[in-house]
């Protein structure tokens, strides 16, 4: 974030639709398993934040994990 209000100003807002999916994750346990829609939208993160992601949280419960 820009460190003064006038800056903020400067900022250019960019969106991105991507297609989503209807099926429940949250029992899946393997990035592959993953429906594909979900993978791409993972991969979209990666790429506009330049970080890869390790880690995908996909249920409430702490176990409800995904290693990448």
């Amino acid at each position: 974030m820009p460190s003064t209000l006038k800056d903020v100003y400067k900022i250019k807002v960019s969106y991105a639709t991507l297609p989503g999916w209807k099926s429940d994750i949250t029992k899946i346990t393997e990035y592959k398993d993953l429906p594909e829609n979900c993978r791409k939208y993972i991969e979209f993160i990666e790429k506009a934040v330049g970080v890869p992601v390790t880690w995908i949280g996909n249920g409430p419960e702490r176990e409800a994990m995904i290693l990448k």
